[in-house]
């Protein structure tokens, strides 16, 4: 049996932990006697003893250690030890630091030790969580200092639960009184002091009495001092370092006392304050009591570790790695050592039993111990001493217990606050498994789940609530998986695949892997059916009560299979193949293709080509039936192998999709919160390995078409689907072949300006592909249909055909210069016109085409002659028909549009442009029409040539237009002037300007001989009145000149007099109006002008020195300006006296006015 391998009793009572109640001689005497010096461990007690004994007898300020590591490193043994070694205690009459230099091999650290047992030395050993006050606020600045001003009031044996009653204590045991108290308050109580502090405030009055005894004052005064007690105390970490420094004092010389403290980084954690709190206590002990006191701790981090997680500044980040100047981190291989060494140590004369056993089970274990390389590597035994050392354990199992315990412990699974795997140490947990299988045969290995058995009394319950439901349900194996995957829930490192997780289930040397690794699958099927665990890609996890909740609330959501089917559809032909169209290679030319999935199209348009892909969520078709299939479809059809786990990993993924969002809109816990994050990306890890297995599946597919099976050996989805459909392409198209080239829409110009004989043949010899075009084109123009562009593309398009646009609009450019067929737009289209109906899409439907129509030769003799007469600019040559009707409708749109455009002038003949126009337009028509009309209306087109357009012409093109617009323009501008005109020939100008065909026989000629002598007379008309009209004005200015007050005026002002005279006349001489120019001389004008003058001239005469001007210039008016009333005509010489009397009195009135009358 296994127990029987061992040399020490694997039975027997191991303390794995730190416990300040459990120090028995016994049990130190085992905890020394069994304490491993690992090579790790030597180098470590090395840097402690260089720098403790250093100190020894000097001053030193060095006195912080840090002893860091993760759960089952030792750290937590490794400070009980140094406790022991440290201690001034004896285990009868040898003390315990000399029972460990028996262990010790090195002479240097034997010295250093030796040196150090010579002091008088206490250490105070505490688990800080534990000795941490029930309801003590633990995040308070001072928690630290609380815990260790506790510890130091319980070892000088005050009370160590209220600091004020320890200091009411101390202050008495420091006068002397405290024994003499204790009797007092003995004898009044009639309970011992111990006992009556614990019930303080209930013994009140007990205490004042004695104190009032002892100090020799009222009881009155006595019980004010004692009520005032707690409200008095204080402390602060001055005070403790004052008290331990008093305390060291009174002690032997050398004397040291250690606070030995425990899992002080899990206390710690993220507060900053509690990390100051202890860096101030162990600088503050140091500057106090200079090397008499030490503080020796704990953390699962080394101390820059947590200082960096606590974000400290730069200077108290210095201060805190300063005050703990020896650093000591244990690593797990030390507690792999430790373990084999202390608990697994096998007898000798079994070792060759051992070695026996791995030598026959060596190859198989390769097997049975496997890990694959995703992911975190496990060991296996390197050889046969690994064996021995570690069996019944495998290697790997103490680095994964470890992995497991950090993990767990992180999400608070275990019970403790601050510990880090509760009361259980790595080597407990060791022992118990080992314990548990200590009754099985050799041969059996302590498989993974014993590991959660040694672990399972310190989990909270909460956490293996879920555990204790599945002992009651499951069956023993599916219990073991469990177990397991709950150990494992939190390694991220550790990928939980089914080969995983039957490694972990190996329970002996002779397993039958692959029957373990079926039950395992079976196990896994039935705890995801009731949810006990997920399943994240191939990873299977453990979950918690809430999380199961929550998976169960997931796996309700409804998800339906349309669902599944979009999903699917967007996987497959977004995210693997990614194209709706494939190049095929030979042509260089994109096909698209309908997109189905099991039968429907789940993705763009209804295509001639079509890919199906029958998926697992499918219907289940055999080889056979799939032929059948393919050739009755006549899709493209891959199908991939049937798989119900991805179904029901794709509806898990969709629910969970749906399930998150809805679950985040309401009100949730934190822990929720956190959940479902996790489920996000566990998620995200479930859709890439759907994906990646989807792709798998589809490299791994049968292909089908037409009744045939296809090949294929490409990885890449998009390359399967591009290289089945080109070899599926011309059983498909079986007329693609007959383009024997290919064709870009740069060579739809190339044929229409017939420059490559390759492309548009010799002569009028069609290619097959051209005569099968034709031959359809003459079969519907033989129904009577309209064929367009648009439908050809329709037709050849598609199968039999598959042709692509540019070599369907090749074919057609090619039977077009092949003179095969006419294509037009309401007209014949020239080539230039073809080439845009051929490469603009939007005249695809209606741009038309139909065979071509044959001209008689003697019809295109005549028509040649009359085109010849009646267009003789046009050069025929050897023009064909087509190009003859192409010339002359070119020609006549050209004549027409001329004669249009003359009609805007607007001139009063434009009538006259009515017949040409009408008679050009009979022959501006369509080529199948214009031969006839050419024929039928050959007179009329000659008659209109001679007896108009020629004439017509010749007048618009010619010098007559412009004479004709020059008289218009004449007219119109001397309008008035006219009517001074006297001569006769005025008459040919007003008759040429309305006559309604000014362009015939010499008309415009005579017009222009009458034009030249109207000119002439109309200048000389415009210059006599230009000469009267300056000399009148003239005379006015030398009138104003003469005039007395005029020189009076400054002569640089004088200007202003005369300058507005000087206006009127150059109006006048740049005047083309005969009737203005005399209105502007007129009499009365001349007056006004002579008036305006005088007043100007007035307001200009200077001022007499001395005078200022008080009187305002005369009002002036013009002598022919007062008329007397009453007078139209003077007949008799009374009537003339009547008139000057009544004219005398006018002037009279208007002197006495002030006015001043001109005459």
């Amino acid at each position: 049996m296994i127990k029987e391998l061992f040399r020490k009793d694997i039975h027997r009572t191991i303390e794995g932990v730190v416990k300040a109640d459990n120090l028995s001689d016994e049990a130190v005497f085992q905890e020394v006697d069994e304490y491993v010096i690992t090579d790790e461990l030597s180098k470590k007690f090395e840097d402690f003893f260089d720098v403790y004994s250093g100190s020894i007898g000097k001053p030193t300020e060095s006195i912080g250690v840090w002893i860091s590591g993760f759960f089952g490193s030792g750290k937590s043994h490794l400070l009980k030890i140094l406790s022991y070694i440290l201690s001034s205690r004896r285990l009868e009459s040898d003390l315990i630091g000399e029972l460990f230099l028996e262990k010790v091999e090195d002479t240097i650290l034997k010295a250093n030790i030796q040196k150090a047992l010579k002091l008088k030395t206490d250490t105070i050993l505490f688990n800080i969580d534990q000795k941490t006050d029930t309801g003590a606020n633990r995040r308070a600045d001072d928690a630290i200092l609380s815990v260790f001003m506790k510890v130091f009031n319980e070892h000088r044996g005050y009370y160590p639960k209220q600091g004020y009653i320890a200091a009411f204590e101390k202050q008495l045991d420091k006068d002397g009184l405290y024994e003499t108290f204790k009797e007092i308050f003995a004898k009044e109580s009639g309970n011992s002091w111990e006992i009556g502090r614990e019930q303080f405030e209930w013994e009140v009055d007990n205490i004042a009495k004695a104190v009032s005894e002892i100090r020799s004052i009222s009881y009155e005064s006595a019980k004010v001092q004692v009520e005032k007690l707690d409200s008095n105390y204080s402390l602060s970490v001055e005070d403790f370092a004052k008290e331990v420094k008093e305390y060291v004092d009174t002690q032997e010389k050398d004397y040291r006392l250690i606070f030995m403290v425990d899992e002080v980084g899990q206390y710690i954690g993220d507060n900053t304050r509690l990390m100051l709190n202890l860096q101030t206590i162990v600088e503050t002990l140091a500057t106090k009591c200079q090397g008499s006191a030490w503080v020796v701790v704990t953390s699962q981090s080394a101390v820059a570790e947590l200082v960096d997680t606590n974000k400290l500044a730069e200077t108290d980040f210095s201060k805190i790695l300063g005050r703990f100047k020896v650093k000591m981190n244990l690593t797990s291989q030390n507690a792999n050592e430790v373990i084999q060494k202390r608990l697994l140590d096998k007898k000798e004369e079994y070792k060759p039993e051992l070695e026996t056993l791995y030598s026959k089970h060596q190859n198989s274990l390769a097997s049975i111990i496997y890990f694959s390389e995703r992911g975190r590597s496990y060991s296996n035994y390197r050889d046969a001493d690994d064996f021995v050392l570690t069996y019944p354990f495998i290697p790997y199992q103490l680095d994964l217990f470890q992995s497991c315990i950090r993990g767990l412990s992180k999400n608070e699974a275990f019970q403790g606050r601050h510990q880090s795997v509760g009361e259980r140490s790595m080597l407990d947990v060791i022992q118990s498994v080992a314990k548990a299988i200590s009754e099985q045969n050799v041969g059996t290995i302590a498989s993974f789940d014993y590991f959660y058995d040694g672990i399972e009394n310190i989990i909270l319950p909460e956490a293996q609530k879920l555990m204790t439901t599945a002992k009651n349900s499951l069956d023993p194996f599916s219990l073991k998986v469990l177990k397991v995957l709950f150990m494992v829930k939190y390694v991220n490192e550790f990928n939980a695949t089914i080969d995983h997780i039957t490694t972990l289930l190996v329970d002996s040397l002779e397993i039958d892997i692959a029957a373990t690794k079926e039950a395992v699958k079976k196990s896994l099927s039935r705890l995801l059916n009731e949810v006990y665990i997920q399943k994240v890609g191939e990873n299977y996890e453990f979950l918690t009560d809430k999380e199961k909740d929550i998976e169960n609330e997931i796996k309700a959501m409804t998800v339906e299979l349309p669902d599944l089917t979009k999903e699917m559809a967007d996987w497959l032909y977004d995210n693997l193949i990614g194209i709706s169209k494939f190049r095929y290679l030979a042509n260089k030319q994109d096909y698209a293709f309908s997109r189905k999935m099991d039968n429907v199209r789940v993705k763009g348009k209804e295509e001639e080509l079509s890919l199906n892909i029958l998926t697992p969520l499918g219907d289940e078709y055999d080889d056979e039936k799939l032929v059948h299939k393919s050739f009755a479809d006549n899709d493209l059809i891959i199908a991939l192998h049937q798989d119900f786990d991805f179904e029901r990993e794709l509806r898990l993924y969709l629910q969970t999709k749906k399930y998150i969002p809805q679950k985040n809109s309401g009100n949730i816990s934190s822990t929720e919160k956190q959940i479902l994050i996790q489920k996000g990306e566990d998620n995200n890890i479930r859709r890439r390995n759907l994906l990646e297995k989807l792709k798998e599946q589809f490299t791994q597919a049968s292909i089908y078409f037409n009744g045939k099976r296809l090949e294929h050996k490409s990885s890449e989805p998009k390359t399967i689907v591009e290289n089945s459909f080109n070899e599926i392409m011309p059983s498909f198209y079986t007329n693609l072949g007959m383009l024997t080239q290919e064709y870009k829409e740069q060579d739809i110009k190339n044929i229409l300006n017939n420059t490559d004989d390759l492309l548009t043949g010799t002569g009028d010899a069609l290619t097959e592909s051209e005569l099968t075009m034709f031959n359809q084109i003459k079969r519907m123009a033989g129904d009577y249909q309209t064929i367009s562009v648009s439908k050809l593309l329709e037709q050849f398009s598609v199968k039999p055909y598959g042709w692509y646009q540019a070599a369907i609009m090749c074919q057609i450019a090619s039977l077009y210069v092949k003179k095969a067929i006419d294509i037009t737009e309401g007209h014949l289209l020239d080539r230039t016109e073809v080439y845009t109906a051929l490469t603009n899409n939007r005249k695809f439907a209606t741009t038309l085409i139909k065979p071509s129509k044959k001209v008689d030769d003697k019809v295109l003799k005549k028509a040649k002659e009359i085109v010849g007469e009646l267009l003789p600019e046009i050069a025929l040559g050897s023009a064909g028909s087509r190009e003859i009707w192409q010339l002359v409708r070119a020609e006549v749109k050209k004549i027409v549009a001329e004669l249009e455009g003359y009609k805007r002038y607007g001139y009063i003949f434009s009538e006259a442009l009515d017949e040409p126009i009408k008679t050009l337009s009979l022959i501006d028509v369509e080529y199948d029409d214009f031969y006839d009309a050419l024929l039928n209306n050959e007179d009329a087109l000659l008659d209109m040539k001679e007896d108009t357009l020629d004439l017509l012409l010749e007048f618009m093109r010619g010098s007559q237009k412009k004479i004709y617009d020059e008289i218009l323009s004449f007219m119109k501008r001397n309008e008035a002037n006219l009517f001074h005109i006297k001569s006769e020939k005025l008459n040919d100008l007003y008759a040429i300007v309305a006559d309604m065909t000014p362009f015939q026989a010499r008309k415009i000629q005579k017009a222009n001989e009458s034009f030249d002598l109207i000119q002439a007379e109309l200048n000389a008309l415009l210059a006599e009145a230009k000469e009267e009209a300056d000399e009148k004005l003239d005379a006015l200015i030398k009138s104003l000149q003469e005039d007395a007050n005029f020189e009076k005026v400054d002569t640089d002002k004088r200007v202003q007099i005369i300058r507005p005279l000087q206006a009127i006349k150059e109006s006048i001489e740049s005047s083309r109006d005969i009737d203005f120019i005399y209105q502007r001389v007129s009499e009365q004008n001349l007056d006004e002008y002579k008036r305006k003058a005088l007043e100007r001239m007035d307001e200009l005469l200077p001022t007499p020195v001395g005078e200022t001007s008080t009187t305002p210039p005369s009002r002036k008016i013009v002598l022919s300006q007062i008329k007397p009333q009453g007078f139209s005509r003077l007949k008799t010489a009374e009537e003339v006296s009547a008139y000057i009397k009544a004219l005398e009195q006018i002037m009279m009135d208007e002197v006495e006015e002030g006015k001043e009358i001109i005459v």
